[in-house]
């Protein structure tokens, strides 16, 4: 007996007394070393009082799930290295409040990066990180294994891609997303596999492989038409957009408005975290113009202009104000329209410069050397603007590089 007298009766009729249980019900339950179940009250009373002790773990064990007692209680383990056969306890509230808290900041991050700089996100990215680490080095094996666990893992993939994508460490991002998708193949999660395919998908059009590029989408939309009216309207959109980089007018416009079509009457709730969908209804907007620059309609993007930028402000989707800026600003350049298109591309750079991403910046690089390609670039403002750009671009990486 330790100082201060404790014993483990203590805790037995702490807990007893805690469920309503009398010394003759909990003797008709009292798991006996040797297998089955009851001993006498008088000895649940010798054990209370101290006068007996408990020498078997495995009664400990077992006693822990009979009264709900916390195994730490005893100086146990929830995990039987002994027994790893044997399943944890059922109700294990931390564990569950841990995964909780995670789940939470892995869904405000995503939607941080409608609101915050990169810098933000990114810390938000490694928090969530080392919890993850941690779990990993320090939880025991069947807890590794718990599918909450596992999938805030294969979460974490899209994220570390996302960050790796904004940086432009596109290599990074697609092995990322590949982790994704093999990790939620291997769990059999219909959602995050549709997810894993339509970021593939993106990054294997980035490095021209168009035509895996259109089958990783379409497996992921017609995933999605199974399982998520949100994630069909996401999934639906992106793929549209594979179909307008191939010159197939006809399916992309077909495809991004049945995106819209089933993203609409969903109206706020599009957008909202359901099955991890952020995307919210000015995105598939945008990827609309995009398309249309694509398909070389570039008057329609002008016309959907004032659309675009209501619905911007109003899903308060503030991130994608340097893309509305930047394809008006193509849009008017491949009107003819040089001084309007240089006016848009200052806008953009206004836009972009607080963001502290890479990638934003190295598309007003991409909108530079169009208008010089168009023949534009020994003009004035072109080279003004082309200095105004460089300079943005050193200080972004210096930024990052601090």
């Amino acid at each position: 007996m330790s100082a201060g007298g404790y014993h483990y009766g203590k805790t037995i009729r702490h807990y007893r007394e805690r469920r309503g249980l009398t010394q003759q019900e909990l003797a008709e339950r009292w798991p006996r070393a040797r297998g089955g179940v009851g001993v006498d009250w008088r000895y649940v009373q010798a054990i209370e009082y101290g006068k007996k002790r408990i020498a078997d773990p495995n009664t400990l064990r077992r006693l822990c799930e009979l009264l709900e007692i916390p195994p730490w209680e005893f100086g146990l383990s929830s995990y039987d290295p002994f027994n790893p056969q044997d399943s944890l306890p059922t109700k294990n509230h931390l564990f569950e409040e841990s995964l909780s808290v995670a789940e939470a900041l892995l869904s405000q991050t995503l939607a941080m990066r409608r609101l915050a700089p990169l810098t933000e996100v990114e810390q938000q990215v490694q928090r969530l990180g080392r919890f993850l680490e941690a779990s990993r080095s320090e939880l025991p094996p069947p807890l590794r294994l718990e599918r909450r666990l596992q999938k805030l893992v294969i979460e974490y993939y899209s994220l570390v891609g996302l960050m790796h994508y904004e940086h432009r460490r596109y290599d990074r991002a697609r092995s990322s997303f590949e982790e994704m998708l093999t990790a939620a193949r291997q769990a059999e999660d219909p959602v995050l596999t549709a997810h894993a395919l339509q970021k593939l998908g993106v990054e294997l059009k980035r490095i021209g492989r168009r035509s895996e590029a259109i089958n990783a989408l379409e497996e992921a939309r017609d995933l999605a038409l199974k399982i998520s009216r949100p994630l069909a309207a996401f999934t639906s959109a992106y793929l549209s957009q594979m179909y307008a980089i191939a010159g197939d007018a006809l399916r992309f416009e077909r495809t991004i408005e049945h995106a819209i079509a089933l993203a609409e009457p969903l109206k706020g709730a599009y957008g909202d975290g359901t099955d991890f969908v952020f995307h919210k209804l000015s995105g598939i907007f945008l990827l609309r113009c995009r398309g249309y620059l694509y398909t070389n309609q570039p008057q329609k993007v002008l016309e959907r202009y004032e659309e675009l930028r209501r619905q911007i402000s109003l899903d308060r989707n503030l991130w994608l104000d340097y893309r509305l800026h930047l394809y008006r600003a193509q849009a008017l350049l491949r009107l003819r329209e040089v001084e309007a298109s240089l006016e848009e591309a200052r806008a953009f750079l206004q836009a972009v410069t607080g963001w502290q991403s890479p990638h934003r910046l190295a598309k007003g690089y991409e909108l530079l050397s169009e208008i010089e390609r168009s023949g534009y670039g020994d003009l004035v403002i072109v080279r003004a603007f082309r200095q105004e750009l460089l300079e943005h671009l050193e200080q972004a990486r210096s930024q990052v590089s601090q």
